[in-house]
This record gives structure tokens, sequence and C-alpha cells, in this order.
């Protein structure tokens, strides 16, 4: 499946490749050092041991009572959890309200280890309450999605940026660098597309750590989260949703070129919240008139 972005971008990118890796200056973890491995040793230096296992009782919090589960400390997620209530209703979580039995209580992303006895409320795309914090948590999935399967899908070394404020403008971004400024051409872009599509019908979930301020100084972390979404791995601010399953329209509309970067941007809706081709035309056309605008 990478081929037909690999052999449209290769040629373009190959005669500006090494100069942009030179100049292009990361914020803190370079690129290559955000690896399947470094999310690994980052998380056992969060969590522990993984084989060094304690047992806890996490409450999970439904719309009539409270159904103790015993999980596995540091290990076991939210989703675990509320898979022992449904299978249906874990993956009907996007987010996860935590109240521990020791501090106070803390938004989370479904996929993150639980490190203490608690109890867990379950955030859907349906709350109404969360609307914002789900919202912001979508925006910034698709975000990461995007980062992930381009940089599988490009041929050369690319590092990524994640701009902030688009939300309120209906369009999410991802600031690229390692193209020298090139951007994507109409045809590339469709195929970028066909791509990206294939790559989150494979439901990837968002494995998620949320650093402690001293281990993201000592490792050079820029952000509070570290997350993978299959081989890719981001540091970010904030939660994310549970699995690309739960991402239904989504295009990538446009880029352009901001210095050496290309800023790409994109639009979606969430499985949950269907809609018709006439009402996505206006959300699409809305969010790339304010991309233009903007960004």
């Amino acid at each position: 499946m990478k081929l037909p972005v690999r052999s449209l971008l290769a040629i373009r990118s190959a005669s500006t490749a090494v100069a942009s890796a030179e100049n292009a200056v990361p914020a803190s973890v370079p690129a290559a050092t955000l690896s399947s491995e470094f999310f690994d040793h980052i998380r056992h230096q969060v969590y522990g041991d993984l084989k060094k296992v304690d047992k806890v009782v996490v409450s999970v919090r439904t719309e009539d009572k409270a159904q103790p589960v015993l999980v596995n400390r540091n290990v076991s997620t939210s989703f675990h959890c509320f898979n022992h209530i449904s299978k249906h209703f874990a993956d009907d979580a996007v987010l996860v309200e935590v109240h521990p039995s020791v501090g106070g209580a803390y938004f989370s992303s479904v996929n993150q280890p639980l490190q203490d006895q608690a109890e867990i409320r379950k955030i859907g795309f349906d709350s109404a309450e969360d609307v914002n914090l789900v919202n912001d948590a979508y925006w910034r999935s698709c975000s990461l999605v995007t980062a992930a399967f381009l940089k599988e899908a490009l041929d050369v070394d690319v590092d990524f940026r994640f701009p902030r404020g688009n939300i309120e403008n209906g369009y999410f971004s991802v600031d690229v660098k390692g193209l020298n400024g090139n951007v994507f051409t109409l045809d590339e872009l469709n195929t970028i597309n066909r791509f990206g599509k294939s790559y989150i019908r494979e439901e990837k979930q968002f494995e998620v750590i949320a650093v402690p301020t001293s281990v993201a100084e000592a490792s050079g972390i820029h952000g509070d989260h570290l997350v993978r979404i299959g081989r890719q791995v981001f540091s970010t601010d904030g939660p994310c949703i549970n699995s690309t399953r739960q991402i239904g329209r989504f295009t990538i509309f446009r880029s352009k070129s901001s210095g050496k970067s290309v800023i790409v941007g994109g639009v979606s809706i969430p499985m949950k919240q269907p809609t018709s081709s006439y009402s996505w035309s206006l959300v699409a056309k809305n969010a790339v008139q304010k991309f233009s605008k903007n960004a």
C-alpha cells in the first residue's frame, strides 16, 4: 500500500531530502528517537516492570450502578475494564474520567494504564457535558493519525509539529518538516487520502502514556503524553480517542508552504456522527476556507 505515495514523492523530494534534514531543528526529542522501542522504554520508567503485577479494584460507573472489576495495576487500561461490561460498551468509549482513591479526578485516554484503585466513567461522543473535551481529543487524534500515515507513506525523513487553536476553525492541521517547503499536488493529495483511509480502516489503537514532568524533562519529551499508533510514536498534550475505528469521514484537503515546513490541513467527522453528503460538503468547504485564511 505504501508504494503509490512513495513513488509519487520520492523523485520530487529526493534532491532536497538531505538539505531538509540538516536544516530542520527538532523541538525536543528527534523524530528518529520517537520509536516503538523508546515508547516501551518510557512505559517501563513510568509504570515499572510489567512482569511484577499488583491487583487493584476499579469501579466502573454506568448509568444505574458501579461495577467493581479486578485489574492489573499499571498494566490494565480503562478499555479492559469497560470490556468487562460489554464489548460494545468498551468500543463506544472515547475518553474516560478517572476518580482515583488518592488525589483529584482527571480525564484520560481509554488505552492509558490505570495506576491505582479508582472509579472510572466512560465518556462517549454523545456526552453533552464533555463535548469540548471530546472535540479537542478527536481533533488531536486526527492530527496524530495524519502524521502516522504520512510518516509511513513518504520516502523522506520527516518530523511533525501539531499547531494549536484550529478546533474552533473547523479543521485540524499538521506541520510537516523535511519536505523543504514542497507542497503536495492534487494527485498526491488524492493518493495520500486513499492511503490514509486504508490506514484508518486497520482500526489501530491509540496507546497512551501519561508522562510525568520529571521523566519528560529527563528524556527530552515535548508534551505530557506519548502516543503510539501502530509503530509510529509522537509526543502530544492531552488525551486521545480509543481507536481509528472511531474516525468516520476523513479527508486531507490542502497543503501550503510555511518556510521550509508544509502545513497539511484536513477535516473529519466521527463514525458515531453520520451525516449526509451535502452536509459533509458544507463542513469540508468551511474547513478549506478557514485553512486558506488562517494557516
